[in-house]
């Protein structure tokens, strides 16, 4: 069961008594965060070929993969448990702790209808490449900043070797710019056994350029308006280790970058209307793959549910 103080962990209730909303957000935890999956939730699940998952790594770092499948790689035996049967994909970090016991995060993204479900979770069994993930915190997302995709067959391609750099190459910063879509991985402070305090996924989608480079080794994007939960935000608050993951829904190369996340107030993207505050990202390591998902996506439309620029 959920703690009587609520679903948030100590730094995301801190940004909500910054903002004034603590006891809005309080009662919204409460009514939409869940210790298990609802029944939709679950079906959701079964019928994606791709999920996004946060983990860490074996020094404690959060890293955001990526993985795949036919429809039903991803089964729900009972609304505690969602069991993925899949093989990492070209650039997953071997390190990864996705042992018995480890914190783990899961974001399911149908990009056809722009729904997404996620939740927090513990790892309780693996076998013969089957991860069984029991459920502390579940709930959905609105389909805010999601960009209409098609799924299509990659075809006879075949990956190429992953390439690990300590900064962003030119081809990085040319994905980078062009994407409308961005997954980030972080973790509390403490992982134990407190539901509320775990690793997270997140999605993050704009326009394409709502990812600004600023150097090699720096990016940055804004924050804009949505559940004000602040998950990312009240990790980051806790622990500034953060992954993030681009994936070129065209090519099928996914570029995932290890790095440190600094919180800033006066963040400027151009003419992007924003909230003023969001993330730079100091970056650490970056592994390319090339070809790595085994599906491509054709763009559908940009989506009109634009960011809302409302305080």
């Amino acid at each position: 069961m959920f703690q009587p103080n609520g679903v948030f962990h100590e730094g995301e209730r801190s940004l909500h008594e910054k903002l004034d909303i603590e006891e809005r957000q309080h009662q919204l935890g409460l009514r939409m965060v869940r210790d298990h999956m609802p029944d939709q939730h679950r079906e959701f699940f079964a019928m994606l070929h791709s999920v996004h998952i946060g983990a860490v790594d074996a020094d404690g770092h959060p890293w955001a993969i990526m993985r795949a499948g036919s429809a039903g790689f991803m089964a729900s035996p009972d609304d505690k448990t969602l069991e993925i049967s899949s093989h990492p994909l070209a650039g997953e970090p071997e390190a990864l702790n996705l042992t018995v016991g480890a914190k783990t995060s899961v974001v399911g993204i149908e990009f056809e209808t722009q729904r997404r479900n996620r939740l927090n979770a513990t790892v309780n069994a693996t076998e013969d490449g089957k991860l069984s993930f029991h459920v502390d915190q579940s709930y959905g997302n609105c389909p805010k900043y999601i960009q209409i995709r098609h799924k299509t067959p990659a075809g006879k391609t075949i990956p190429k070797a992953p390439k690990s750099s300590t900064g962003l190459s030119p081809k990085d910063i040319e994905q980078i710019t062009k994407a409308d879509t961005l997954l980030i991985a972080s973790r509390a402070a403490q992982l134990g056994d407190d539901p509320r305090a775990g690793v997270d996924i997140n999605h993050r989608g704009g326009m394409p350029g709502f990812v600004s480079v600023l150097d090699d080794t720096t990016l940055q994007f804004p924050d804009y308006k949505g559940n004000s939960f602040y998950n990312t935000y009240g990790n980051i608050l806790t622990d500034n280790r953060v992954g993030l993951q681009f994936v070129d829904f065209e090519t099928g190369t996914l570029l995932n970058i290890k790095g440190t996340a600094e919180l800033v107030e006066d963040i400027n993207t151009g003419e992007l209307p924003l909230m003023g505050r969001g993330l730079r990202i100091n970056v650490q390591t970056v592994v390319r793959a090339e070809g790595a998902l085994p599906y491509r996506y054709t763009f559908g439309e940009f989506s009109d549910r634009n960011p809302d620029i409302t305080p």
